[in-house]
């Protein structure tokens, strides 16, 4: 196992350790920022943003279901990226020099939903690892949020901790405090 100490896309961990990751564009549309949007993008609610509900293939397989909200200075150049194209983060560097530099990341487990099930070719309800993320450019301004959903057995997330550098904390998720 590779460890590393930087921010790295789906497609460039995969070809790091030797796979291929695909991807496919399922809906893409334009929508106003909602309340949660807005917090984690730094927007006034209600701003528009690029929704984005994307599948991932690893070495061919379904593994992930990506659903990406782009902040609206950035929007254009997505939907702009081809709907099959292996890597946002990779095409939007090349094109734009946009660099991913800091995220934040929420992992948990969900229940797969009828869209998840469908696109993953599992049933209905099968567990699934969540990872819920919001990236940001080097200045901290955010580039997307994010809430990818993988499939039982397609990926392991490593952590290193010590008891001088403490990169995984344990958070209370907000929805179950309501």
């Amino acid at each position: 196992v590779a460890v590393t100490a930087e921010l790295r896309s789906f497609a460039q961990w995969a070809a790091a350790t030797g796979r291929r990751a695909t991807g496919l564009v399922i809906t893409s549309a334009r929508r106003p920022a909602t309340a949660h949007d807005a917090t984690e993008l730094r927007v006034p609610a209600g701003s528009e943003v690029l929704d984005v509900l994307r599948l991932r293939s690893l070495d061919g397989e379904p593994v992930l279901v990506e659903r990406t909200v782009y902040a609206g200075w950035i929007a254009d150049a997505v939907a702009t990226i081809e709907t099959d194209a292996d890597s946002v983060t990779q095409r939007l560097h090349a094109d734009h020099r946009l660099v991913f530099a800091y995220g934040r990341h929420l992992i948990d487990a969900v229940a797969a939903g009828t869209t998840d099930a469908r696109l993953l070719g599992i049933r209905r309800g099968s567990p699934l690892l969540r990872i819920r993320r919001t990236t940001t450019d080097h200045t901290g301004r955010p580039v997307e949020t994010s809430e990818d959903r993988y499939r039982p057995g397609a990926i392991t997330f490593e952590v290193h901790n010590s008891i001088d550098a403490r990169p995984l904390t344990r958070a209370d998720d907000p929805a179950w405090s309501a």
